[in-house]
């Protein structure tokens, strides 16, 4: 992996980076795809908001930049299929990473249906990420990725250090929510597979964060029944 160089030509690396395709724009950041030292790589870089002091910023760019890939390399030692670090620039808020061709794990629901074996190793990645003492933060079917070298889990910017059953379980959750917003017929079905997946790596572990996943998922529906109710008494149910 390749660090920052503080006095290396970083205005040209970022005029470099502008120039290739854009792949994916949000809130936080950008993904370009283009070439670095001859490799085919992902190009993420957090952009710098008008709105915040220039100073503050920077600050929250470079330590949210290093904690990802921070998670990324715990992540990858501790086994899990995920990008690899090529480079990291924290004064940009860039991170160079491993190009992993093939598509999401939504799309191949999508396209081809159910797929016992891969949902199975969506559950071993996520529970290895956790036996690394990483809380992903948002493990979606978006952000698995197929490919001819298997499946990989992408996307670790709202990733952080953490090992606690909560936050493990509200991983869990999000992926569950995933199948059923975009996959209802096959979700149940996917997410017993899935846990399973996730049971063999982290053993009996894995149960008592598989039951707060459980009472995540009843709080949400409590909390959704209480908006309705209230919603009725106002009227608006009428």
């Amino acid at each position: 992996m390749v660090s920052e160089n503080t006095s290396g030509p970083l205005a040209h690396i970022s005029s470099m980076i502008s120039s290739f395709p854009l792949i994916k724009r949000g809130a936080e950041s950008e993904i370009r795809l283009g070439y670095y030292l001859g490799l085919k790589v992902i190009f993420k870089i957090r952009k710098r908001k008008s709105y915040m002091h220039p100073k503050l910023d920077i600050y929250l760019r470079k330590i949210r930049t290093k904690r990802e890939a921070q998670t990324l390399v715990k992540a990858l030692e501790a086994g899990a299929k995920v990008p690899r670090v090529i480079a990291i620039y924290p004064s940009l808020g860039l991170l160079i990473l491993e190009y992993i061709e093939g598509m999401s794990l939504k799309e191949y629901l999508n396209r081809f249906g159910l797929d016992a074996e891969l949902i199975k190793e969506a559950g071993r990645i996520l529970a290895l990420v956790h036996k690394a003492k990483i809380i992903h933060g948002d493990p979606t079917t978006s952000n698995y990725i197929v490919s001819k070298r298997g499946l990989y889990l992408l996307d670790f910017g709202l990733a952080d250090l953490g090992q606690d059953v909560e936050s493990r379980a509200v991983d869990l959750h999000l992926f569950r929510r995933a199948l059923e917003s975009t996959h209802s017929s096959l979700a149940s079905k996917a997410f017993n597979i899935f846990k399973e997946g996730y049971s063999e790596v982290l053993g009996h572990e894995a149960d008592r964060i598989i039951k707060r996943a459980e009472e995540i998922k009843l709080r949400g529906r409590y909390v959704e029944s209480r908006r309705r109710s209230v919603w009725k008494d106002v009227g608006g149910g009428q």
